[in-house]
């Protein structure tokens, strides 16, 4: 009978939006782990772990602001769609 001493999970998500990284535009690779991730930008060595803990604290510091954020560029959406052509 086998036994399954520890069960890994990984899973890599490459973004659609990228960060201006010595003059270059990279793509933003997030690697998650069971206990934490791990940042890197696409090309790059570099590599910058994240509990979840702490992203998930980061995420709620800044949800009011990115709300504010997204209600503007909708407004702006809008009034783009609404313009006469």
């Amino acid at each position: 009978m086998a036994q399954l001493i520890e069960h890994r999970a990984q899973v890599l998500y490459i973004s659609a939006s990228s960060v201006t990284n010595e003059g270059k535009r990279r793509k933003i690779v997030i690697e998650s782990r069971p206990e934490y991730a791990v940042l890197t930008l696409q090309g790059v060595k570099e590599q910058y772990p994240i509990s979840w803990e702490h992203l998930f604290e980061t995420a709620r510091r800044h949800h009011a602001e990115n709300l504010r954020i997204e209600a503007k560029a909708d407004k702006q959406r809008q009034a783009i769609q609404r313009r006469p052509s």
